[in-house]
């Protein structure tokens, strides 16, 4: 069971009774809700045990404040969660910009372009982190953050490239 796992132990060590600075929302519901939409979506248990890790290998200073553990960890599950952050590191929420076409409508501009994983696994915590993301964005944030109408594009743009319909993204986060 992924909460009897390695990776589940070290990221409750990591985060412990940490918040999310706006919502504060506790940062392992974060965790917790996205393994529950892996179950959903059908991934794999190493899918599961990398998506409760990667945070610990997320930015550049975890990275290197934490990347022993990797030894403690499943060599699959060390893959999957540093492809995940080579993944969704290379398009975070700063390549969208919100600006106006050639003939002065409202756009958004994209800077970079938004690929996917060549491993299903990396690309099923993707979908969990999106959708999760994504719950959390309409619950806290739609309407009232600087870059409101930017982030809710940023996660339409992941959840079609991920092929999630507005339909599934309802059944992945019913009852979360």
């Amino acid at each position: 069971m992924i909460k009897d796992s390695t990776a589940y132990r070290l990221i409750q060590e990591f985060y412990g009774d940490q918040r999310a600075q706006r919502s504060q929302v506790l940062l392992m519901d974060h965790i917790d809700q996205g393994i529950e939409i892996l179950r959903r979506h059908g991934a794999n248990e190493d899918a599961m045990e990398a998506y409760a890790v990667h945070p610990i290998f997320q930015n550049d200073s975890d990275l290197l404040g934490n990347y022993l553990q990797a030894s403690l960890l499943d060599p699959i599950v060390v893959l999957y969660a540093i492809e995940y952050r080579n993944i969704a590191n290379n398009f975070l929420s700063d390549a969208i910009e919100k600006g106006q076409d050639g003939w002065g409508r409202e756009a958004f501009h994209v800077k970079r372009q938004l690929k996917l994983s060549p491993i299903k696994g990396v690309n099923d915590m993707l979908v969990a982190d999106k959708v999760q993301n994504r719950k959390d964005f309409l619950a806290y944030h739609l309407g009232s953050h600087a870059r409101s109408d930017e982030l809710d594009h940023y996660f339409k743009m992941w959840l079609k490239k991920l092929e999630i319909s507005e339909e599934r993204y309802q059944e992945l986060v019913e009852g979360l």
